[in-house]
């Protein structure tokens, strides 16, 4: 457990101490980069994969819940046209009000508050145009994730199949919804990344981990098929069919 974490588990335990040093502690390590040191390496490779996968330009678009200041989205963008995957659309979804209410399951441990990880979608959107994002092939979703993950949504992005997922919305409920969202769209192939598959020590009936249990039960042919974990929390997965 890093040092960071150490303290983070102290004292989680009296939230308004803890909602203190999460922002001090944001404020302080305010550069532009992933607070998942390992995801941009998952990301890199995931792209990779896929590559080598589908050697005509990748197939299916990469999707983004939870952008925080959008260095990850950004590594995705890279990445992609590093391996040649010039097909791929990105999506990225995010409240840019930081995270929901935090209720049922999502209180357990006292991991994570409203408002946690916020950034505006103009910041986010200045943070990738000075890197040099191309925005013809990028869309940035706005919302909540129980308001903005629509039928019509969905429609109105093509529908087309999902090559590389990055789940790093922390919490249960956003990663319920998001999954929900994505069925239909999840594949033979694809490529999920959960940056906070481990973010809940309490139990496996928690979290992003309840989160694809849910998804599995109600999508039986499918088996995400894991492939290495990073950091303290993260995990990525290959799906297959049964």
């Amino acid at each position: 457990m890093t040092f960071k974490k150490k303290i983070a588990s102290i004292i989680r335990y009296c939230p308004p101490l803890f909602k203190f040093g999460s922002k001090l502690y944001h404020k302080i390590n305010g550069g532009f980069k992933s607070l998942s040191p390992g995801a941009p390496a998952a990301i890199e490779w995931a792209m990779e994969k896929t590559a080598e996968i589908h050697p005509d330009k990748g197939l299916g678009d990469y999707y983004e819940f939870g952008l925080y200041k959008g260095y990850t989205f950004l590594t995705a963008y890279r990445a992609a046209e590093k391996h040649g995957l010039t097909n791929k659309r990105f999506f990225g979804f995010d409240s840019f009000q930081g995270l929901p209410q935090v209720e049922g399951p999502d209180k357990t441990g006292g991991h994570f508050f409203e408002g946690q990880f916020a950034c505006t979608k103009s910041e986010v959107k200045n943070n990738l145009l000075k890197h040099g994002v191309d925005f013809e092939r990028i869309r940035l979703v706005k919302g909540f994730y129980k308001d903005s993950l629509t039928h019509d949504l969905k429609k109105e992005l093509g529908k087309r199949p999902a090559g590389v997922v990055f789940l790093d919305c922390d919490l249960y409920s956003s990663t319920k919804s998001a999954l929900e969202w994505l069925e239909g769209l999840i594949h033979a192939n694809s490529i999920v990344i959960f940056d906070d598959w481990h973010s809940f020590t309490e139990g496996k009936n928690l979290g992003q981990q309840l989160a694809l249990k849910e998804f599995l039960e109600r999508n039986p042919s499918l088996v995400f098929e894991p492939v290495f974990d990073y950091d303290d929390n993260g995990r990525a997965f290959i799906v297959t069919k049964k």
